[in-house]
C-alpha cells in the first residue's frame, strides 16, 4: 500500500446475493497474507439502536421512514470512532452493508435521495466498494422465499436495486455473481482488492 493505515473495503448488493460469505472469506484472505483485518457488519444489532433496528426488521414494533432511517445512520455514526482509529492504526476494514444500503433501502420507500444521504455526511468514505451484482429474476427463482423480515420482500428488493445504480460512484465495482460458484466470485474480488490495496492514500476522505 502507498500509505500505512488500513483500507475501508465495503461489500454491498440486495438481500441473499452472498455479501457475508464473501465478506468473512475476504477476511480470511487477508490474515492470510499476514495483513490486520477485521469484519463489521451493519447494522450492528447489538447497540441500543442496533435493538431498536432488529425489532422494527422482525416486525415486533412500526416506526415513522424518517426515524428508521436515522436509526440505521446513528448505528453507523456509533461505530465512527472506533473505525477512525482502527484504520488508522493499520487494520483493513472490511464492511458488511453501509452507507449506500441505507440510502438505498430508504429511497426505495419513496424519501428523497439527498435527504437520506445528509445524515450520512462525514462519516468514512470507503476506499472500496464491491457491489454483488445478480440477476434479480434468477434470484428470485434461486429460493423459494426472500426472506421473512420487512426488506426482503421482492417488489421492494426491486426499488432499491434501482436507486443503488444511482448510487455508484468511481469507487465502486460491479462483481457479476451469475452462474459463478462462491469461488469464482471470491477471485474477482481479490483481483480488484489487490488492485486497490496499492493506491489507498493517507487521508481518510468523507462520504458526500
Amino acid at each position: 500500500m502507498s500509505s500505512h493505515r488500513g483500507a475501508i473495503i465495503v461489500l454491498e448488493g440486495l438481500d441473499r446475493v452472498g455479501k457475508s460469505t464473501q465478506a468473512t472469506k475476504l477476511i480470511d484472505w487477508f490474515r492470510k497474507q499476514g495483513l490486520l483485518a477485521e469484519l463489521i457488519r451493519f447494522p450492528d444489532r447489538t447497540t441500543l439502536t442496533g435493538q431498536m433496528i432488529s425489532d422494527y426488521l422482525g416486525g415486533k414494533v412500526k416506526l415513522n421512514d424518517h426515524l428508521v432511517h436515522l436509526l440505521f445512520t446513528a448505528n453507523r455514526w456509533e461505530k465512527y470512532d472506533e473505525m477512525i482509529e482502527k484504520v488508522r492504526s493499520g487494520i483493513n476494514l472490511i464492511i458488511d452493508r453501509y452507507s449506500y444500503s441505507g440510502v438505498a433501502y430508504t429511497a426505495a420507500k419513496g424519501l428523497d435521495v439527498d435527504w437520506c444521504k445528509a445524515p450520512e455526511q462525514g462519516l468514512p468514505r470507503p476506499d472500496c466498494v464491491l457491489f454483488l451484482d445478480y440477476d434479480f429474476q434468477k434470484t428470485n427463482q434461486y429460493r423459494e422465499k426472500f426472506g421473512e423480515e420487512i426488506y426482503e420482500r421482492t417488489e421492494f428488493q426491486r426499488s432499491v436495486y434501482e436507486v443503488y445504480m444511482k448510487l455508484r460512484e468511481p469507487n465502486w465495482n460491479t462483481i457479476e455473481s451469475n452462474e459463478k460458484s462462491i469461488e469464482q466470485v471470491h477471485e474477482n474480488i481479490i483481483e480488484i482488492v489487490q488492485k486497490n490495496l496499492k493506491q489507498i492514500p493517507e487521508e481518510i476522505s468523507k462520504l458526500w
